[in-house]
């Protein structure tokens, strides 16, 4: 998923304040959304009457039909109400009866009067959003909690845990986060948190003492090695999770992204120092794992590319609305001084890991390698609703600085390691180096068409299929790539040469 930034206002207090209240407001901020920034105009007398056959879903006795002007709701095939229908674009109006009826439906319905609030926003907005594409959704609470925390941070003090035997142990202790100046370590044992042992709590109940706002306070008693147990207070600050780790390979960085969240870029540039650091004046060049990363937040997939490349454009993106209209452009610096660089795809790498990956080989700053990745070629809009739930909405697609767009055909690599029968680097690479290869110009008439055309989104996925292989054969042929300079710049040449039309 590739997302925007937040565009909603935090829940009022009241949202949830009964916890059998129906809030017209969950409805109306949603619909109003769908409305304001969807990527095609809707159509409300589809969407809100679908949006409350959903309710059948918890009560199959519930029924709503249109009947003219009219929508007759049924319970146990009796007639319990009848409403105006709005008009196809009334947002408001739509959300309104949604309410009422569904209120007016658990007067009758003893199932759906059982059921939560939560249970029945899902059931409305999950048929809503089956409506639009199929990257538009509604996260529920308690999800859409744990996803921002993800992709926004938390107020935490930076370490996980891992329980076995009647033991909490603390691991992966964040660099520079609140644990880490308060001297706790990898591998110390978690004994209570503010004096309450943890033996007594599930991993969930340690999880949320140790969450909280930041600037709280939090008592860890921890012991290490068989010495006597120490307290530990912590203040919480804003913590998010660290999705890229480095490590050094026949003097090559080796970069590797889980997903992209608020401090994804940040935590890469470091990385990339690291590396330098590391090797010296000897490194050769850089690998950009992206293979399995599902995507993220649209800004640091931007700001990863901007990274790398020192001048031209990153992508733009086209919508409906006019703010979903975009054209991002890179910096005039490239933290990596110019070394060659390979990107490592694969079907699974998605969104903002295409972004990427297709900035850098259209720039001809990278040279990509694997498998063409999944083609998910949308930007997401993220509302935060009155229930703390959130609405992700389809607002925009991306295009490529060569002028195509992911949707669908996804990035293809220049050096395709998944075709059968390819399980040798140096053999896999015979083509390119004696110059037999395929030029990336013929890729560019089918990626022209590829959006809306079956066949030849065939071809293209034909060429490079989404078949798993052994994904030690990707790395090996990164490594050959960046020791054999003439070969490598011979690839740079080919996919700096895909073009499809300037937008």
């Amino acid at each position: 998923m590739l997302i925007l930034g937040h565009r909603g206002e935090p829940p009022p207090p009241a949202a949830a304040a009964d916890a059998f209240f129906i809030s017209e407001q969950v409805f109306s901020v949603a619909y109003g959304k769908v409305a304001e920034v969807y990527l095609q105009p809707a159509d409300f007398t589809k969407l809100g009457l679908d949006g409350l056959k959903g309710l059948t879903t918890i009560d199959p006795a519930t029924r709503v039909e249109r009947a003219g002007n009219a929508v007759r709701l049924y319970v146990s095939d009796s007639q319990v109400g009848e409403y105006a229908a709005p008009s196809a674009s009334d947002a408001a109006g739509w959300a309104a009866l949604t309410t009422k009826a569904t209120e007016r439906a658990r007067l009758y319905s003893p199932t759906l009067y059982q059921a939560s609030p939560e249970r029945v926003y899902q059931a409305v907005l999950d048929s809503v959003m089956a409506d639009l594409d199929g990257y538009s959704r509604y996260t529920g609470t308690t999800r859409a909690t744990s996803e921002r925390a993800q992709r926004e941070g938390y107020g935490g003090i930076g370490l996980s845990l891992e329980t076995s035997a009647n033991r909490t142990v603390i691991r992966n202790v964040l660099a520079r986060s609140p644990a880490d100046r308060s001297g706790v370590r990898d591998g110390d044992q978690l004994l209570a948190i503010d004096g309450e042992l943890t033996a007594k709590m599930s991993e969930a109940e340690m999880r949320d003492r140790l969450r909280g706002p930041t600037g709280t306070m939090v008592l860890l008693t921890i012991a290490r090695d068989g010495n006597a147990p120490r307290r530990a207070p912590i203040r919480r600050e804003r913590v998010v999770p660290n999705t890229v780790s480095m490590t050094v390979a026949d003097q090559v960085g080796i970069l590797k992204v889980d997903r992209f969240n608020a401090a994804t870029a940040a935590n890469l540039r470091e990385a990339t120092v690291a590396a330098r650091q590391s090797v010296g004046k000897g490194l050769r060049g850089y690998v950009l794992d992206l293979r399995g990363n599902p995507g993220g937040l649209l800004d640091q997939a931007v700001a990863v590319a901007d990274l790398f490349i020192a001048r031209g454009k990153i992508i733009t993106t086209e919508g409906r609305h006019p703010d979903s209209r975009q054209r991002f452009e890179a910096a005039p610096d490239d933290i990596a001084d110019g070394l060659p660089m390979v990107v490592l795809v694969d079907g699974r790498s998605a969104s903002s890991a295409e972004v990427v990956a297709a900035a850098l080989q259209d720039s001809g700053r990278a040279v990509v390698v694997g498998a063409s990745s999944y083609g998910k070629g949308s930007v997401q809009t993220v509302t935060r609703l009155p229930n703390d739930g959130e609405l992700f909405l389809t607002w925009s697609r991306i295009y490529t600085p060569a002028g195509y767009t992911l949707h669908r055909q996804g990035v293809q690599p220049t050096v395709c390691t998944s075709r059968g029968g390819q399980d040798d680097a140096s053999a896999l690479l015979t083509d390119l180096r004696d110059g037999r290869v395929r030029p990336m110009a013929q890729f560019a008439g089918w990626r022209a068409k590829a959006a809306d055309d079956e066949d030849a989104l065939a071809h293209l996925r034909e060429a490079c299929p989404w078949k798993e292989h052994e994904p030690e054969l990707d790395l090996k042929v990164a490594l050959r790539l960046l020791s054999e300079p003439t070969m490598y710049q011979r690839a740079v040449a080919l996919a700096s040469s895909n073009t499809v039309a300037e937008r």
